[in-house]
């Protein structure tokens, strides 16, 4: 197991993986439920932005359970640096990490120039190994890292959710996390409907939104 693997795994550890699968998943739900109720999105350009809701509602869950404490993670939402879109940030240990819609667990994000500007805190100095033969990282005990939490749903299902921690500049994994599947055989409760009150909150949200959208977004809007 390497540095960067032994690191995320203790930033984002295994006892917490049933609350961050549930928070994924009620994300899911709450898109759904908002998709079925709201006239405007049941029309065919509605239900193209199924999956800009679902990407809003897993931020918005998973935001409300770690200022809830239901989570153990720091949550900041805030806008993004390019761009008119918002997102999470989560802070565990030495890393900060942020909220992705991806294709497939080992599939990375769309490409945008924001994407490129926070991975590239995980760019570390390179020393030489004791046999002078490989070049290697030195990661800096102090040094920020960078992460991602990927997922991807189908329906109502979940169809994957990870930690990954991308390399700087290539489409490579320094460490990567299968939150799904680390959970396998583990008490992990089925998903339960978010509650009414929970509905209404992410509908407010979602109108405060329209209302308040900020600048134009870019080629760097989330997606």
């Amino acid at each position: 197991m390497t540095e960067y693997q032994l690191l995320l795994e203790e930033a984002f550890a295994a006892e917490h993986d049933r609350h961050v699968i549930a928070g994924a998943q009620q994300g899911v739900l709450l898109a759904n439920a908002a998709l079925a109720h709201e006239p405007f999105l049941q029309t065919l350009v509605g239900q193209d932005l199924r999956g800009h809701l679902r990407r809003a509602a897993v931020l918005f869950r998973m935001y409300e359970m770690c200022r809830a404490g239901d989570l153990p993670f720091d949550a900041q939402m805030s806008r993004m640096p390019r761009g008119g879109g918002h997102w999470v940030e989560l802070r565990s240990g030495q890393f900060r990490a942020h909220i992705c819609r991806t294709e497939g667990p080992t599939a990375f994000p769309d490409d945008t120039p924001t994407r490129q500007d926070q991975r590239a805190t995980n760019q570390f100095e390179l020393t030489l190994d004791e046999n002078v033969i490989l070049l290697r990282p030195e990661i800096p005990a102090e040094s920020e890292k960078y992460a991602w939490l990927t997922f991807g749903a189908a329906a109502d299902q979940l169809t994957h959710l990870c930690w990954g921690m991308p390399a700087a500049r290539q489409d490579e994994w320094l460490a990567r996390v299968n939150i799904l599947r680390r959970a396998e055989g583990t008490d992990t409760p089925p998903a339960t409907s978010p509650s009414p009150k929970t509905v209404l909150r992410f509908r407010d949200h979602i109108e405060e939104t329209f209302r308040n959208p900020g600048p134009a977004a870019s080629e760097d809007l989330d997606k």
